[in-house]
């Protein structure tokens, strides 16, 4: 039988190379070390982002109710089935300690972050999937998919951005939402909870923000207008009114008639970043008191601070409702390792005593003094819908 030369030529080459490599060093037969950007979670996280099930509108509805749709629903259990390979990119991301996102901070206030809500529709999935291993008794897959849920949260909200720290906070609320339900099957030692949250990536807090959200943004704003003014005279200006634009922005700011008007009025917000890093610092009931007067004088004395200060106060509340719960979900542990006297040993943190225990028919339930929109933060132990 007679070959064609190119198949001649391409099983010469083939013989070649194993003749070759059965004579090179192991290391040297095998791909190159890992780069540092294997040790990047980001790297994985975008890998699990690109295997997530594109969603339609019934399936979008079940991510979003992910802890109250019936698990024996099967669209419920394809789309589990069809979100495996991005919670094994999740899993693979949890692992590593170093996240860097690669936000280009030069664009300012245009930055793009399409991580957040591809990162939230993640940990929704995860969440979905958590419940149905708490479900089957697998106790320890529940336990590792919502541990990168937290690891997640936190490698989302590592870079120091107001978005980024609200992504985080819902993250890792929904996390203590999962977890919350099965609290009293899991059984684990409360030492063991509290050392697995403090070995969580460091993020940072609404406070550590503030400085820069100022240089990122707002200093930004001034070298942006400026620079498109040397371009071409005028087009600062304008930038200017389409930064500005919206109903609730008075006519006083957006119709300034000229680029030394608009710098100046930005100029004259940047100190007051300042004084929200320091008010944001103080203990709650001090910050309480001493931000409204804050907020109310910088609105009278500058124009531009109702329209580009940064709600600062409902941020920080937002934080600390995740931190109490947080707290109780840890204490809610200790309780049913060692029972409901195991909680005078363990400080409401917003509050001079222990966090309120209320028995339910199922579980029990653990109250807060902080408020929240005007009701004390509580958390639900032990109840779920199957």
């Amino acid at each position: 039988m007679r070959f064609p030369r190119c198949f001649v030529l391409a099983l010469s080459l083939a013989l070649l190379w194993s003749i070759t490599a059965a004579t090179l060093p192991a290391q040297e037969a095998k791909p190159a070390g890992a780069s540092d950007l294997a040790a990047n979670a980001a790297i994985q996280y975008w890998q699990a982002f690109s295997q997530m099930p594109t969603l339609d509108k019934d399936q979008e509805k079940i991510v979003a109710e992910w802890n109250k749709v019936s698990l024996d629903d099967p669209a419920v259990q394809k789309l589990i089935a069809d979100s495996q390979s991005s919670l094994m990119y999740l899993h693979r991301a949890a692992r590593l300690e170093r996240c860097d996102w690669g936000l280009d901070y030069s664009d300012g206030i245009g930055m793009l972050m399409p991580h957040l809500a591809k990162s939230r529709d993640l940990a929704r999935l995860a969440a979905l999937h958590a419940r149905q291993e708490f479900e089957r008794g697998n106790k320890k897959g529940a336990r590792a998919d919502a541990t990168a849920m937290m690891v997640l949260a936190r490698h989302v909200g590592r870079d120091p951005v107001m978005i980024t720290v609200l992504v985080r906070l819902l993250i890792e609320g929904l996390t203590v939402d999962v977890v919350a339900s099965y609290v009293p099957e899991m059984k684990a030692p409360h030492s063991q909870a509290v050392a697995m949250f403090e070995a969580l990536p460091p993020a940072p807090r609404v406070r550590q923000t503030i400085g820069a959200e100022k240089k990122l943004f707002v200093e930004w704003m001034i070298k942006k207008l400026k620079e498109e003014e040397q371009q071409h005279k005028g087009a600062g200006l304008a930038l200017w009114k389409n930064f500005l634009k919206g109903s609730d922005v008075p006519e006083s700011i957006t119709q300034v008639a000229t680029m030394e008007e608009a710098i100046k009025l930005i100029e004259q917000v940047l100190p007051l970043y300042d004084e929200m890093a320091k008010l944001a610092a103080l203990p709650k009931d001090q910050f309480d008191a001493q931000y409204p007067v804050f907020k109310e004088k910088a609105k009278a004395d500058y124009p531009l601070a109702g329209t580009i200060l940064p709600a600062v106060d409902q941020l920080l509340v937002k934080e600390q409702r995740g931190d109490a719960r947080m707290a109780m979900l840890l204490a809610a542990v200790a309780v049913v390792e060692s029972g409901p006297e195991k909680l005078t040993e363990i400080k409401d943190p917003f509050g001079d005593g222990p966090f309120e225990y209320k028995a339910l028919d199922q579980g029990f339930e653990l109250k807060s003094k902080l408020l929240f929109e005007g009701q004390p933060v509580t958390l639900v132990i032990g109840q779920r819908k199957k």
